[in-house]
């Protein structure tokens, strides 16, 4: 096919200028993003549960949802958190199932339980959207409060005409008031009149909550049933009570009035200072961010003008200045890169195949994104980075068939058959070759969970873009040097710019180094092999770093005080908190979020957040301060000033979330033997050397008043606990009593009754309930004082009881400083074991955890590569030896990785890991490249040390130039100073110079030490 494609140049040519231009095209049209789009498979359930304490709500809510939903296929870990008022399930999908099938039976499993929830529990929320990462967030500004809360109708009244744009997912707002409908009872009006709190509840609920009726046939025609009811919630004052003594109807707003009151705030938010409203816009999947911000933000520009001029809205973040940076960071690499390899073809190459070299980098890439869109990957900062590595391998099949046909041409071969026959030769060498790349990378997109959706671009990128080197390789060089030869004058021309001097180097390797070799085979290659092997002690001197921390400005102070910090109190000391930090000249800018936290755009979001917990957001000039040291300096500093709350600071990681370092699972039945085992543990490791801060995910106590009833004068006046509670209730947070229609939505109607103001206590006393058994000297039941039906005790109980797939089970987490992680990993897991009991289990993971099965995984992957690889071999050579050979060069690779990266002090965490997996396919090159020619030396008869000889003086010069293309595209990210980058970059350049420079003395040794006794010659 390759031959009739070279007979045929100008339909070739004609044909992949088509797909040249499809692969520019494509550039245009592909998405652009900042990383690539992890679908997280998750969902979560939200119940709300008004006045229960965790335990009830736990009994009620939690457990009967946790035991359906564990029974589901596909369902990999159910995690819960049941809270005063509250539950929230976690669900987490095995990678391989079916998210809509599974979500599906998840709705109709939730349908189902809920039907037997409380009737005072609200109907739960599931929500299966989640997603990373945001457009943009806005924040809307003004010194007074309580101006921007009026502006709530406006704000509100955007989020439809945003959530219309296409491409637009979700918009979120956070500091905004809401209100709702309550129905005040006018206490005198109902003692004059004789109405009860249950009549008054029965009346509204019997008009709220009203039968479908169904449909009635008659005749041929079927007609719905319908029943005229309120439809207006205002109209719920003329729902009808009863008849009064005179036969007057009473009605609801005789004894009480409808009010629409603002709730509570989940949020008060504060931008350097002056009080803000967030608003942030998620996009969907697979939308272009430059794009979508450019149609984002010119929405955003003509709905401010719905704002007073004197409210002021400020683009907080956007994603599409972080894009803009990574693709200008990454195309200057780019185009450096390309100028070395260039650079570095024209060294070895004479003009004009260097020039040919060079026309393949831009074609061989544009041939590489046809498919990409195709493998849902889109361009971002991991796919560019894949384009980078794949442009010092990429020329190599080029200077290969170049070289190769030139020494055709030399042999006396005409145009056309030069190129037929020079590209034959090395044809299966090349596919071979590519084949092995492509085994390389190709396991690596089966990598699972976040961190294989996170890296599978890369292989994609680089199988693509290999692939069409292939192409080029096989075509385009072999026309173009036909046409060249036969336009070509009778003049030699030059070897490159420092041909001579790779001339001179190939004949003293071949005369000197080679024949020293020949002599002593087994002593080099022992020597080398004892060195390589020696090199992987320095592992433990090797620095591990998973993902690390993003080079970026923000930082995250996340603050937890004591359970019952009112909100009002937290945004005080998150403002005095932030006083003390603006003392540090490096940070120039400060966002507090009181309550639920930042809105989910710098990857630190509050779990189990309330109104005792919020985040500051701190941005710091990097060019005086990093992220990093930020941390460093406030970290101990906030946690000194502030001992009764828990704070953690944390900045932007470079790739997945993976948790808090060290984790401890603790799990038992008795919720009080768990946390007596789990606070023994948190102490004993906060005594521990640099344990940094240890947190648990139950937080500390919740004050609570009990109310203890008095049995004897409850039965005494036949009052029910049930008629307690909803009259202290009637005064703390109300009692719902049915839904209402507003707009799209469902509202609930509350009732209250002489609301408790904020800081007052509930006087018992002036609570009274009307006795069943005794009655004044008029008829009317005795009004008996709660005070006489039950007493008051403080106490404290647990704000938050979790679960993990069923069982209670709380986690500690312990963030150490990243010197001391590995040392006190042990020291934990010791102190876990001695907390090991028949009812309690405790096990340690964390960071460390994910880290060794991210490894375990890679290594599996990384056999797979290795045995592929091996049997490709094997067919190209005929041999299960040769293959052996070839593949010990992965060896020598990573050996050298270990030495690039100890000297370096790079961290050896996912990016390291991908480029030394990269090695295996890239270096296996170098060594079938020399014995493929001492193979082929054999067979013209050549002895066994001339075949050994010789092929240093042919070979030399592709491996290195080969190999100086590889570290040259790559030497502007290893300077880059990128912190996801450069680890990968070092890896890869360590491993191919090492590699390299063993493989020009390992592989002939032991080719020699292989062949000798069939030859019989040395």
């Amino acid at each position: 096919m390759f031959n009739a494609l070279i007979k045929k140049p100008k339909v070739t040519l004609i044909f992949l200028l088509l797909l040249v231009v499809i692969g520019s095209l494509t550039y245009f049209q592909i998405p652009k993003r900042e990383i690539p789009e992890i679908s997280l498979n998750v969902g979560t359930i939200t119940t709300v549960y008004p006045g229960a304490t965790p335990n009830v709500v736990e009994r009620d809510i939690t457990t009967p949802l946790e035991k359906e939903l564990l029974d589901i296929d596909g369902m990999d870990s159910v995690t819960s958190v049941s809270g005063l008022g509250a539950s929230n399930i976690v669900m987490e999908l095995t990678d391989d199932a079916d998210r809509d099938k599974v979500f599906s039976q998840v709705q109709q499993k939730v349908s189902d339980v809920s039907r037997e929830f409380p009737e005072d529990a609200f109907e739960p929320t599931i929500n299966t959207d989640i997603q990373m990462g945001a457009i943009a967030s806005y924040n809307i500004l003004h010194e007074d409060r309580a101006l921007l809360l009026n502006q709530k109708d406006i704000i509100e009244g955007w989020i439809p005409q945003l959530e219309d744009i296409d491409g637009v997912r979700k918009v979120t707002v956070k500091g905004l008031e809401e209100s709702s409908y309550t129905l005040n009872l006018d206490s005198e009006s109902m003692q004059e009149e004789r109405v009860l709190l249950p009549d008054v509840i029965t009346a509204i609920q019997n008009e709220l909550q009203i039968t479908p009726l169904g449909s009635q046939q008659e005749g041929n025609q079927i007609s719905q049933l319908t029943f005229e009811h309120i439809e207006n919630i205002e109209e719920v004052e003329n729902v009808f009570l009863k008849k009064d003594e005179e036969g007057n109807s009473l009605y609801v707003g005789d004894v009480a009035s409808l009010t629409q009151i603002p709730t509570e705030q989940e949020d008060f938010i504060t931008y350097n200072g002056s009080p803000a409203i967030s608003l942030t816009i998620m996009q969907e999947k697979g939308v272009d961010i430059p794009t979508l911000h450019a149609t984002v933000d010119k929405e955003m520009e003509r709905l401010a003008k719905d704002l007073p001029e004197e409210v002021e809205m400020d683009l907080y973040y956007t994603q599409n200045d972080i894009v803009s940076k990574i693709f200008k960071d990454l195309g200057i690499s780019f185009l450096i890169s390309i100028l070395a390899v260039v650079l570095i073809t024209f060294f070895g190459l004479n003009t004009v195949s260097a020039i040919l070299v060079a026309i393949s980098i831009p074609i061989s890439i544009a041939l590489g994104l046809i498919p990409l869109p195709y493998a849902n990957v889109d361009l971002n900062q991991i796919s560019i980075i894949g384009i980078i590595i794949a442009l010092g391998i990429l020329v190599d099949d080029a200077i290969v068939v170049n070289d190769n046909i030139q020494r055709r041409y030399q042999l006396g071969d005409g145009p056309l058959a030069g190129a037929i026959t020079g590209t034959k030769e090395v044809r299966v060498s090349i596919i071979t070759s590519t084949l092995a790349i492509v085994f390389t990378f190709l396991p690596l997109t089966f990598l699972g969970g976040p961190n294989g959706a996170f890296i599978s671009a890369l292989p994609t990128v680089l199988i693509a873009t290999i692939i069409g080197s292939t192409i080029v390789a096989l075509t385009i060089v072999p026309i173009f040097m036909a046409w060249r030869q036969k336009k070509k004058k009778r003049s030699k021309a030059k070897d490159g710019l420092l041909g001579s001097q790779f001339d001179k180097v190939s004949n003293w390797y071949s005369s000197k180094v080679l024949k020293k070799v020949v002599k002593k085979p087994l002593l080099t290659g022992l020597a080398v092999l004892t060195f390589c092997t020696a090199s992987y002690a320095l592992v433990p001197f090797i620095p591990v770093v998973f993902f690390p921390s993003a080079d970026r400005e923000e930082v995250t102070v996340s603050v937890t005080y004591p359970a019952g910090t009112p909100l009002e109190e937290t945004e005080s000391r998150l403002q005095e908190m932030e006083q003390i930090i603006k003392t540090d000249k490096a940070v120039y800018e400060t966002t507090i979020f009181a309550g639920s936290g930042e809105p989910g755009i710098f990857g630190s979001t509050l779990s189990n957040s309330g109104e005792n917990t919020g985040q500051i957001v701190l941005r710091v000039d990097r060019e005086q301060q990093s992220a990093a040291d930020t941390i460093a300096e406030w970290q101990p500093k906030l946690r000194d000033e502030n001992p009764d709350a828990v704070v953690m600071l944390s900045t932007i990681e470079a790739g997945p979330p993976v948790g808090a370092p060290i984790a401890l699972t603790v799990v038992g039945d008795d919720i009080d033997e768990l946390m007596e085992s789990v606070n023994g543990m948190k102490e004993e490791i906060q005594g521990l050397e640099g344990s940094g801060a240890v947190i648990d995910d139950v937080g500390s106590s919740q004050p609570t008043i009990n109310y203890v009833p008095n049995r004897d004068a409850m039965e005494e006046h036949g009052i029910t606990s049930q008629e307690i509670s909803n009259q202290i209730r009637l005064v703390t947070e109300g009692i719902p009593v049915g839904s209402y229609e507003a707009g799209l939505e469902r509202e609930t109607l509350t009732i209250v009754q002489d609301l408790v103001e904020d800081g007052d206590t509930i006087d018992l006393e002036a609570l009274e309930l009307p006795s069943k058994t005794e009655t004044t000297e008029f008829g009317a039941p005795v009004l008996v004082s709660l005070s006489e039906l039950v007493s008051v005790e403080e106490t404290v109980v647990l704000p938050l009881i979790p679960h993990k797939d069923g069982e209670r089970t709380i986690t500690v987490r312990v963030y150490p400083g990243e010197d001391d992680k590995q040392k006190l990993e042990a020291e934990v897991k010791d102190i876990a074991a001695s907390y090991e009991t028949d009812s309690i289990s405790v096990s340690v993971g964390g960071e460390s955890s994910a880290r060794s099965d991210f490894f375990i995984e890679v290594g599996k992957l990384f056999l797979i590569v290795i045995f592929l690889i091996y049997i490709l071999m094997v067919v190209q050579f005929n041999s299960l030896r040769l293959p052996l050979l070839i593949m010990s060069s992965v060896y020598l690779a990573i050996s050298g990785a270990m030495i690039g990266l100890f000297i370096t002090q790079t961290g050896l965490g996912f990016m390291a890991m991908m480029g030394i997996v990269s090695l295996a396919g890239i270096v296996v090159r170098n060594a079938t490249v020399f014995i493929e020619f001492m193979e082929s030396r054999l067979q013209e008869g050549a002895t066994l040390s001339e075949a050994v000889i010789d092929s240093g003086k042919a070979r030399l010069r592709p491996v290195v130039l080969t190999a100086f293309t590889s570290i040259a595209a790559l030497l502007p990210i290893a300077f880059s100073g990128d912190v996801l980058f450069t680890p990968l970059a070092i890896s890869i350049i360590s491993g191919i110079f090492f590699s390299t420079f063993f493989t020009l003395l390992f592989v002939p040794a032991f080719y020699i030490v292989i062949k000798r006794k069939k030859v019989k010659e040395v």
